[in-house]
């Protein structure tokens, strides 16, 4: 197996990673109020801080792209990436247990699942180049 193809599926969850923070980051800052009705969520009075959520899903999701293109040479990313998702598990389970809406039980698991692939490719990855 080339040292390539090793980091090939890293760089398919990266990618798949960005995707996902991307069309949030866009749902946020473009159209608000509509994705908020859509996931049944309620827009702050003051949505500036939301919209800084939005800017910083835009820079997550442009870094993850970046490096989903040469994962090898970026593999403090993945786990770095893991990790984050993981805490936003952490996040979203702890509100939807305190009476927020399901979906965030949803995005939980959506978090987690995106984070436990991008561990798991990377470990192997890492595993196979030693």
């Amino acid at each position: 197996m080339s040292h390539r193809e090793r980091w090939r599926t890293v760089g398919w969850t990266l990618a798949v990673g960005a995707a996902y923070d991307l069309v949030f980051g866009v749902a946020i800052l473009g159209f608000t109020r509509p994705a908020a009705s859509m996931l049944g969520l309620q827009v702050p009075g003051d949505p500036i801080y939301l919209y800084l959520c939005g800017v910083l899903l835009l820079l997550l999701a442009a870094i993850y792209a970046a490096s989903s293109r040469d994962p090898a040479r970026y593999r403090a990313i993945p786990p770095i990436a893991a990790f984050g998702r993981t805490l936003g598990f952490v996040l979203f389970v702890w509100a939807w247990t305190a009476e927020h809406p399901p979906v965030f039980l949803a995005l939980g698991v959506a978090d987690l699942a995106l984070g436990v692939a991008t561990l798991t490719a990377w470990q192997r990855a890492v595993r196979l180049s030693d």
